[in-house]
Order: structure tokens, then sequence, then C-alpha cells
């Protein structure tokens, strides 16, 4: 899904998760409970070319990204953000009255099989080149806003995934398999990026992974993971929460 590629539409975006949705790692610091209260409020920001926002009253930038799942396809290197383009210019041409800054926000499919539509590999792949372009950039970032902490605003449009055995072949849509969530914002791939990534804080918002299971009464029920991740990542020192998975085992539970 998209949202035309606003960044002031993924940040006002975060007033939406509520407190139950959100995780803090290691913990909720004083900064990153403060921090996070800010960035609900789109009121305090003034929006800049680099980072992106900037609050003088929080002494806070924020820099926003977007990160995505889907594997390049020969020259077209985003199959769902061709799409999603191609809809907008439809819809903005079938409402020319409708203003330009007004975000329109699209969901499109792009009729991949569920491998060629979300990959794992990709999204490590996505992030690590994301995150490492903008962490390239932060000593100019802090020179543009001297005496700001400045953190990073992930925009994850990927889709949940799974971690099954070896053993077992990729499911195919509408399948149930035996397996266990993949825990994103404990991978230790992922941590390590965010770790060593120069900022002070980063909000990781994956609004789109969703999973369900079958519970001890046959009954479908949705497993309970965070929408926003918060990490101080000062904070994160001793922490030794990350975990180890194997990219071979982990599958995509897009429906």
């Amino acid at each position: 899904m998209g949202k035309s590629g606003n960044e002031n539409a993924i940040l006002t975006g975060i007033a939406s998760v509520e407190d139950s949705e959100v995780c803090f790692i290691p913990d909720p610091t004083d900064d990153a409970v403060a921090y996070l209260s800010a960035m609900r409020d789109s009121k305090l920001w003034i929006e800049s070319e680099r980072p992106d926002f900037y609050s003088n009253e929080l002494r806070l930038a924020v820099e926003v990204m977007r990160v995505d799942d889907h594997p390049p396809v020969g020259k077209l290197h985003n199959p769902t953000l061709a799409r999603e383009a191609h809809l907008e210019r439809e819809i903005r041409s079938a409402f020319p009255s409708m203003d330009r800054d007004i975000p329109i926000s699209v969901i499109a499919d792009t009729g991949l099989p569920s491998e060629e539509d979300h990959n794992f590999t990709a999204y490590r792949d996505a992030f690590a080149r994301v995150v490492g372009d903008h962490a390239a950039r932060v000593t100019a970032y802090r020179e543009n806003q001297p005496g700001h902490a400045l953190a990073f605003l992930v925009h994850d449009e990927s889709s949940a995934y799974a971690r099954v055995e070896a053993s077992i072949a990729p499911p195919s849509n509408g399948t149930v398999f035996p397996g266990r969530a993949h825990f994103w914002f404990l991978d230790f791939f992922f941590i390590q990026i965010i770790a060593e990534s120069g900022v002070d804080f980063v909000f990781w918002h994956t609004p789109y992974k969703h999973m369900w299971r079958i519970d001890a009464f046959g009954l479908r029920t949705k497993v309970e993971l965070p929408t926003l991740i918060v990490y101080d990542v000062a904070a994160m020192t001793d922490w030794d929460g990350p975990m180890i998975f194997e990219p071979s085992q982990i599958v995509s539970v897009e429906e």
C-alpha cells in the first residue's frame, strides 16, 4: 500500500497508532516516550529539505524513508510502486479539481505469486540499502540541524513473515502450516543496521504486518504484533534481546 511518497502523510500516520500497538526497545525511556508523543502532533513540525522535519521546541529532527519487500523484476525495480503510481494518476485524472497536496492511499494488486510479490531476501536487501543510504548522510543531517537529536522514521510496507521448519516447502496462499511469527523488530540483521545507523532514535512503522493462527479450539485468531517500534539507540548498548533468524526458513504469510 502506498501514500504517494508523501513524507508528511507518513509522519501524520503515526498519530493513528494506538498505545497498545507500540513496542519500545530496549525500554520506554523518558526521551523515547516524549518523542513518540511529539511525533503524534503534526503542529510541532517544520518541513525542510534534509532532514525532512524538525522541531526547535523539541530539539529533534526526523528523516523519513520508505521500505518494502518487493523484489526487482527486470528493469522494473518495483512492480507494486509502478502499479500504485498508475492508479494514482488515474484517480487524479478522474478528479481534476482535487488538491495536489491531498495524499492518495492506494492498495495495488500486482497479480504476482506471493514469493515474487513479497520476498524476505528482497526485504532484507531493501532495508539495508535504504537505511544505509540515509545513515551515510547522518553527518549532513546533523550539520543542517545542529543541537537537535536525530531520528529515522521508517515506513515499512512489507507483509508479515513466519519461520517454518527447513523441511517444509513454502506454503501456498490460503494454506495452514506449522510455524512461528518472524519478529522483525528483534531480528539481529535489522537490529545491527539500526544500532550502527548513527541516529539517536528509530521509529519503525509496520502497518501491514498481519498474521493469523489457529488456536486450540480450531478458531482463526489474529496474532498480536506491534505496529510501531521505537528504538532508543543509545540505550541499546548492553541490550541482549536480538534473535538470529535463518533467512531460508522465513516465508511470507501475505494472503
